[in-house]
């Protein structure tokens, strides 16, 4: 075990942290890269003697900046081996250091024959990081990745290496599965993966009114789903997909702004229109519709059309592996805010979200950058575990790993479980994305705000990573002047995730408090208190 004194010097002073997108950056005092548990346990202790603050980053894909500190800042890259596989009836149990990227994961399960049982957009996540702020995927069977996960270790704010499953120490697990970084440092995890399988999947155009009068059956068609909604152009692109023994199409989808040319082309359009004209937001997105989707409707209640003319390539069906068939392109650079809201309440939002665009476009308010992406999830948690005795490797639905609800899961809680699934158990995800085209700052408070005000009304609640508006009316009294906030920086949302999560949060609260005595997890304290944390 390192000394303590040593541990210091494995510290980088002049490391800067950037995210992602390139919004947020920060240089800490300290960076550290840990190659083993006891590294770890060293770099706590020595922020308790010497009253410092940590937080761990990771691929750094949150938009938002709540992982900034000036303190020390840790990063688990170095911990990333995989300590155990054990085979079970149907599914198998995995444990890793929890400092593994997701497609490394995706890597070591595929040589097993196994795969992840669902993914968010992107696969650039650590093991840890995946869960830390609630990640979901596309399926109205399949609930947050977090409900993969069969135990947790982790390094509390004592130093103490912490054990923690359904049944030792749960309120903890309940705490960790969501944890925001605030619980203690996740050093290991146990994930369940299923057999492995590929995904065939139908993409076709769908005009927006269709969509609407077909939400009833739509989202429980296919295990897989996702849809992207293209405002100004009136029609969406709906994706579904379920497990297959078929081989991968020798031939894969086609992306137009997967090409290099492609690519540039959109992302110099929407330069052009964010810097010198607003007014051509609608017909770029026109433009780019057309060559990535082309223009006819191709919408069929059967989810399993297999053919396509050579006009309608957009309706093609396609194998692919679960990993390209779940993970998606991101483009480039961008401000997202991403909230969820009870499925039945979709058609009333969308339809209010549409007229708000309509009407900020004629104004030239502002304008809204697509894809804008449509999903679902189904976070509700039976009371047992099911007999996965009889699973084949193109079962649908999920082999849980837990059956707990994270304290600070924002989806509704009131929605119930069922063996069938309806509308009536799933919840909704719309993600609006402003795209930073060559690093510029699009300009989104007028776009986000209506944009959560129509969600807050739907009782809806942000994803916790994203780039969440909130208001100065809903934080503790004095705060800066609107006049000292950037167009892009949060305020806060600190009186409606106390009236939200209510008793769970108290309770969270509670446990972080207990794990994390001397406060070395509150890194980002104004990020905490502007959103009720503390």
């Amino acid at each position: 075990m390192s000394t303590l004194g040593g541990i210091l010097k494995t510290g980088v002073n002049n490391y800067t942290f950037k995210n992602w997108a390139n919004i947020y950056q920060i240089k800490p005092e300290l960076y550290f890269q840990p190659k083993s548990v006891e590294e770890v346990q060293d770099i706590v202790n020595e922020c308790n003697k010497n009253g410092k603050t940590l937080t761990v980053v990771g691929s750094g894909h949150s938009p938002s900046d709540m992982c900034l500190s000036k303190d020390y800042l840790l990063n688990l890259d170095n911990m990333s081996k995989v300590l155990s596989f054990k085979e079970f009836e149907g599914y198998a149990d995995i444990e890793v250091e929890a400092g593994i990227r997701i497609f490394q994961l995706n890597e070591y399960l595929d040589q097993k024959g196994y795969n992840m049982q669902n993914l968010g957009s992107i696969s650039e996540q650590s093991a840890a990081g995946i869960i830390s702020t609630g990640t979901h995927g596309s399926s109205s069977l399949h609930s947050l990745v977090s409900s993969q996960y069969v135990n947790l270790t982790l390094v509390n704010g004592k130093g103490e290496v912490v054990y923690c499953d359904e049944k030792e120490n749960p309120e903890i697990f309940k705490a960790a599965l969501l944890s925001l970084g605030k619980i203690g440092i996740i050093v290991k995890a146990t994930i369940r993966a299923i057999p492995k399988y590929n995904i065939k999947s139908v993409q076709e155009v769908i005009n927006f009114d269709t969509l609407l009068e077909n939400w009833d059956n739509i989202w429980c068609s296919s295990e897989f789903i996702r849809c992207w909604w293209y405002p100004y152009n009136r029609k969406c692109v709906l994706w579904r997909g379920s497990k297959t023994e078929e081989p991968v199409s020798a031939t894969p989808r086609k992306s137009w702004w997967g090409t290099t040319i492609g690519r540039f082309s959109y992302e110099f359009m929407l330069f052009v229109a964010v810097t010198i004209c607003p007014r051509l937001t609608p017909y770029i997105e026109k433009f780019v519709f057309k060559n990535q989707f082309g223009v006819v409707e191709t919408f069929s209640k059967n989810p399993k059309v297999t053919v396509s003319s050579e006009n309608e390539k957009s309706a093609l069906s396609c194998v692919q592996t679960s990993i390209d068939g779940l993970n998606m392109d991101c483009l480039f650079s961008q401000f997202v805010d991403e909230w969820n809201c009870p499925l039945s309440n979709g058609p009333d939002v969308l339809k209010k979200l549409d007229i708000a665009i309509t009407k900020a476009a004629e104004n030239n308010e502002y304008y809204v950058h697509v894809p804008m992406e449509v999903r679902c999830s189904n976070t509700t948690i039976p009371d047992n575990h099911p007999d996965y005795s009889k699973r084949t490797e193109t079962s649908a639905g999920p082999v849980y790993g837990n059956l707990v609800r994270p304290y600070l899961d924002p989806t509704t809680t009131t929605l119930q479980y069922s063996d069938k699934v309806t509308n009536d158990q799933l919840t909704l995800y719309i993600n609006a994305t402003i795209y930073r085209p060559f690093g510029y700052n699009t300009p989104i408070r007028s776009w986000f705000t209506a944009f959560e005000e129509i969600l807050i009304a739907a009782k809806g609640k942000p994803h916790w990573a994203k780039n969440f508006i909130g208001d100065l009316s809903m934080l503790p009294k004095d705060q800066k002047p609107k006049n000292k906030y950037k167009d892009f920086d949060m305020y806060g949302m600190a009186s409606l995730f106390k009236e939200w999560f209510g008793p769970r949060l108290t309770k969270w609260q509670s446990i972080r408090a207990s794990q994390d005595p001397n406060n070395i997890f509150l890194a980002n304290k104004e990020w905490c208190e502007r959103n009720g944390l503390i």
